[in-house]
């Protein structure tokens, strides 16, 4: 039997139909979604409240089940009412980075363009579930390809995998975790890639109790590793 081939930035056949239940099912779909458009990376965002700007709140990426530089540098690199500009355009927000060419040519006519710090090509579709809670995924890369007719097919998959990320992740809608000012004083040393031994010497700590303050905040936030707890961190707007 002859196996059909698909032309470039085509999406995948059943890319509209996800049947995923679990978290690093959904990441290992959008990381084939990513390699078959040519995206080096993808990173997927919670939006806050419309009022607040949008607020983008990383829920997964590349390197789940850590966190990627693109979503740790990308919110900041980008307009401040980037999410809320997402939320009421429903449309693809699309920037060409460095390069002097339009990121994504088969987005000409289908895109918004947003001015950014970003160095690398990308373009975000925004997305929501049926009970309105808003989101974005965002794809990079300096070779991206996209075939017009698969931008519909690819909006869709990424429509229906966010819905079951948003529906794994209830309790990130209730009450954070309580945490000390020192706990979140190290968490966020560590997200900003400081060891212990740094952190220690920074907050005039015994490596001992650094560790100990990162362990606390590893246990409150039920998470498997520090960097697990960083990234749970970040998506729960406690630390930034």
């Amino acid at each position: 039997m002859t196996q059909r081939s698909e032309p470039p930035g085509a999406a995948p056949a059943d890319a509209a139909a996800p049947s995923f239940h679990t978290l690093p099912d959904i990441a290992r779909r959008f990381r084939r979604l990513a390699a078959g458009i040519g995206a080096d990376a993808f990173a997927l965002f919670l939006l806050g409240p419309l009022a607040e700007g949008g607020r983008l709140l990383p829920a997964m990426d590349s390197d789940y089940p850590g966190l990627s530089e693109l979503s740790r540098t990308l919110p900041a690199r980008l307009p401040r009412r980037f999410g809320q500009q997402a939320i009421l355009a429903g449309t693809p927000l699309a920037w060409a980075g460095a390069a002097p060419r339009a990121a994504v040519p088969a987005l000409a006519g289908w895109s918004e363009t947003v001015e950014t710090a970003a160095a690398t090509p990308g373009f975000a579709l925004p997305l929501s579930t049926e009970r309105g809670r808003p989101g974005v995924v965002v794809f990079c890369g300096a070779a991206l390809r996209l075939a017009p007719d698969a931008l519909f097919d690819l909006h869709a998959a990424c429509h229906g995998l966010f819905a079951v990320v948003a529906g794994l992740r209830p309790a990130e809608d209730g009450a954070a975790p309580d945490m000390s000012k020192r706990e979140r004083e190290c968490l966020k040393m560590t997200a900003n890639g400081h060891t212990s031994e740094e952190i220690a010497q920074r907050l005039g700590l015994s490596v001992h109790t650094a560790n100990q303050y990162l362990a606390n905040t590893t246990q409150k936030l039920n998470a498997v590793n520090r960097v697990h707890a960083v990234a749970k961190a970040l998506r729960a707007g406690l630390i930034d």
